[in-house]
């Protein structure tokens, strides 16, 4: 995952996209987690590192236990990311759509039917917004972003 957020960085820094404005992602977890919860933070964490701009509400749907979560998080400046963790039975693999106002990047690993050449993501332990991801789960209802 640190090889993947250090190349996108440097298309950012770049200015090859521009500012990033939109986020789509989806996470395929293989199924040794006992919550989606953390692997949906650190996918926040992502977001909140691409996107420049203050969460302000997060909208989230599914069940942690079981097998999908997806969060919407709406930025101050009105960017946006749709994030999608899934519990699976295969290896755990990314998806992952970044617009910007110039252009975008697309990152699909392992690499569809060619896999064989990309590596999975490694999760960590890092992650933001949890009890407010958990928050927005349990009430059904968007969530303000406290801070």
């Amino acid at each position: 995952m640190e090889l993947l957020i250090k190349s996108v960085d440097s298309i950012i820094e770049k200015d090859r996209i521009g500012s990033p404005v939109f986020l789509r992602c989806v996470l395929n977890v293989a199924s040794e987690n006992d919550s989606l919860l953390q692997p949906m933070a650190e996918i926040v964490a992502l977001s909140n590192g691409w996107i420049q701009s203050d969460s302000q509400t997060i909208y989230a749907r599914g069940d942690a236990n079981a097998t999908q979560v997806t969060v919407m998080v709406k930025y101050v400046d009105g960017q946006m990311s749709v994030l999608s963790v899934n519990r699976v039975e295969t290896e755990t693999a990314i998806d992952i759509m970044l617009v910007g106002n110039k252009g975008v990047i697309y990152h699909e690993t392992p690499i569809g039917r060619h896999y064989l050449s990309g590596t999975p993501p490694q999760l960590g332990k890092t992650g933001e917004l949890l009890d407010t991801i958990a928050h927005a789960l349990s009430t059904g209802q968007p969530t303000i972003v406290e801070g």
